[in-house]
């Protein structure tokens, strides 16, 4: 195996347990709220803290990328969201976990816009959405584990010994990255100066904000099925903790199969437009399903919509690359901004989401989600 796959391999390995510490305190929030008698309302200020500290630190980080080279800042970024997420497992009080849940988006948003530009450089040509889809795989890997798999744990050894140990895993992650991951060209980093003018040429691209924009149409129908999912099937429907988790991760495992899958079609379609928002209308359409109550149904709607919601990640990720493709220093940036519109800009659903729930019920609550997403969905209609 040459040095590019081991190279991407370790890459993806290291997004699985990014992932992991994204989503675990979502999974295991009622032991935590059990043990701080909090309730819902909590779950979705955590939620909100930790988006805003991923969602706002993208566009630093892609300039910092730009300056001091991807292969640094990932790894920097993973130590940092590893190193917050293993002292969580010594918190006093939900608001020292939402601090931490703050600083863990931070180092999250240094890793994420990297990786998409370090991935696509390991791959062969013309497979930049087979990359990202990959990456997105491994994204969708380690939120089933994280959602799955740390409802197990924590159930057996306590949420705090949990978090301890998906933070350890995360750190060790970094010195494998550190060790692996080809070694920017030093010189040609130093020597490079960031134009203001160029940032904000990318900042300013009408391209990149339609695909923020709609990139947040399908983060919302994410978060809301991924912060909320298991939670709400112990706390309304009395499914049994583990079983919870396994259904909340259903729209991550379908995401594993179809991430791949949709970064090779739009390999060779390029229509972004047109699969955007057909996988944009389809996913809200099944999200809406959720507010049945009724499980067998709950269970299709998560499938098909996880399903339609890979589609949106694995495309815009590839197509806000390719906007950039002729200033390369500044790629990571492009692709950081986008995500930082949508990560920030969702913030807002889980302060949303909780507040319907606890004043109408989880049905309004399903129901408005859904047609959020639809309302968001539509910008890439104008994206040329």
């Amino acid at each position: 195996m040459n040095r590019n796959k081991v190279a991407a391999l370790s890459l993806l390995l290291a997004r699985v347990l990014y992932t992991i510490n994204w989503f675990n305190i979502a999974s295991i929030f009622y032991l935590i709220a059990s043990d701080f008698r909090e309730d819902i309302a909590m779950l979705g200020i955590i939620s909100a803290s930790f988006l805003i500290g991923v969602g706002l630190f993208q566009v630093p980080a892609g300039i910092i990328a730009a300056k001091y080279g991807p292969r640094n800042i990932a790894i920097y970024g993973i130590v940092t969201a590893s190193s917050a997420s293993l002292i969580t497992g010594f918190a006093g009080d939900t608001l020292q976990i939402a601090i931490l849940r703050f600083l863990i988006g931070i180092g999250m948003a240094c890793f994420f816009g990297p990786s998409v530009i370090l991935i696509s450089k390991y791959l062969e040509k013309d497979a930049e959405g087979l990359g990202i889809g990959l990456l997105n795989s491994a994204h969708a890997l380690g939120g089933i584990l994280g959602l799955f798999g740390w409802v197990i744990l924590a159930e057996i050894m306590g949420w705090r010994t949990s978090l301890v140990l998906s933070g350890g895993l995360g750190l060790a992650t970094a010195l494998m990255i550190s060790i692996v991951l080809l070694k920017d060209k030093e010189k040609l980093q130093i020597q490079f100066r960031i134009k203001m003018s160029d940032v904000f040429d990318t900042l300013f691209n009408k391209s990149l904000i339609i695909l923020g924009l709609t990139l947040l149409g399908f983060q919302a129908g994410s978060s809301m099925i991924l912060t909320f999912s298991v939670f709400y099937f112990v706390d309304r429907l009395k499914i049994d903790p583990v079983n919870a988790g396994f259904i909340g991760s259903l729209s991550l495992i379908v995401a594993l199969l179809s991430s791949p899958l949709f970064g090779r079609i739009y390999d060779r379609i390029g229509n972004a437009r047109k699969l955007l928002f057909i996988s944009g209308i389809l996913a809200a359409v099944s999200l809406v399903g959720i507010a049945t109550d009724i499980l067998y149904i709950i269970i299709i709607s998560i499938i098909i919509t996880g399903f339609f919601l890979s589609a949106g990640f694995v495309i815009v990720y590839a197509k806000a690359k390719q906007v950039n493709k002729l200033q390369p220093h500044y790629q990571t940036l492009a692709v950081g901004f986008v995500n930082g519109i949508s990560l920030f800009g969702v913030f807002w659903i889980p302060e949303l989401f909780s507040l319907v729930v606890n004043q109408m019920g989880y049905e309004i609550a399903w129901l408005l989600g859904g047609l959020v997403v639809v309302l968001l969905v539509l910008p890439v209609l104008k994206l040329k």
